[in-house]
């Protein structure tokens, strides 16, 4: 049975790609690879990162792409950590609507967990409010400021 993916009119993710018209606060861009954070933050410094090719699940990933798009995940972790000592990280993915998946383009979640965050807790983008731009901008630089010098 193939994986039900969310239907939507345009790729969000590669309509930035292509345009670069919306306000993005990018934390690195790679070759392959794109780490922004999400207009919704689950938690202080929740980024995402993504291919920059279009595949809808890991499943339409080649082994080189899913390894970049770890070797990323990997770097942005650590700089997240270094920005915002959080107590924990959440890093997941989810493929097909089923499994919660809402933009249908690949992409890895990092959402730092602090001190009174619930254990195990369950993340909808919907539960929370937008943050503003300037304050996505802020936290970017933070994470930025904390990235290792790429090989």
């Amino acid at each position: 049975m193939p994986i039900d993916v969310p239907e939507r009119d345009r790729c969000p993710f590669c309509s930035y790609i292509a345009t670069r018209t919306q306000q993005w606060a990018v934390v690195e861009e790679l070759p392959d690879t794109l780490a922004f954070l999400p207009p919704r933050q689950s938690g202080l410094g929740h980024v995402l990162v993504i291919p920059k090719r279009h595949a809808p699940t890991l499943l339409h990933l080649d082994g080189s792409e899913a390894a970049a798009v770890m070797r990323q995940v990997h770097r942005v972790a650590n700089a997240i950590a270094g920005a915002f000592d959080p107590a924990g990280l959440n890093v997941f993915q989810n493929n097909g609507v089923t499994a919660g998946q809402a933009v249908p383009h690949y992409h890895v979640h990092i959402v730092p967990s602090y001190p009174g965050d619930l254990p195990g807790r369950i993340f909808r983008s919907e539960d929370f409010e937008r943050t503003p731009y300037e304050e996505l901008l802020r936290i970017a630089a933070q994470i930025i400021s904390h990235l290792a010098p790429s090989a």
